[in-house]
């Protein structure tokens, strides 16, 4: 029991690697394999920040990126990733880290650029300061420009 006890003051990676050692067939009987497995469940809520929630959505011709988070320990920063694809994601910013319980906002301005009606993928990296990372949810946001939109950018784009 002072084994486990040992392994429940350090990280979550621990756990996961003692589970797995576990499950493959070491020495463990099954109480203990399955007690390190239900460790590893739980030291999911332990991890170095917790998103509570994560929203992006359209704004006129711009997307908007809203999340808060729980406890923030040992977490550094969050990386902003967008994809056009769902597929291939590349950053567009980062926010460092505020401190538990703390509101972030985003804004994407670049869709501009685009001129069409496009669909945008957001996911946000959270960042260790050991730098070992996860990432978020992935959240959809679908742009249109109208004529309008299109008439003034070009006009805009004729004096820059």
């Amino acid at each position: 029991m002072e084994y486990l006890e040992k392994r429940l003051t350090m990280c979550s990676r621990i756990y996961k690697i003692t589970a797995l050692n576990a499950s493959m067939g070491t020495s463990m009987n099954r109480s203990k394999a399955l007690f390190l497995s239900l460790l590893v469940v739980a030291s999911a809520a332990f991890a170095s920040v917790e998103l509570y929630s994560f929203h992006a959505y359209a704004v006129v011709n711009y997307s908007r990126l809203e999340w808060t988070t729980g406890h923030e320990d040992n977490f550094s920063l969050f990386v902003i990733e967008r994809s056009s694809d769902g597929q291939s994601y590349f950053a567009i910013g980062q926010l460092a880290a505020r401190g538990s319980f703390s509101e972030y906002q985003f804004t994407d301005s670049s869709p501009l650029d685009a001129g069409t009606d496009r669909t945008f993928y957001y996911r946000l990296k959270m960042v260790d300061r050991d730098g070992t990372f996860h990432y978020s949810d992935v959240q959809e946001v679908s742009l249109s420009f109208s004529a309008v939109q299109h008439t003034w950018g070009s006009i805009k784009a004729m004096f820059r």
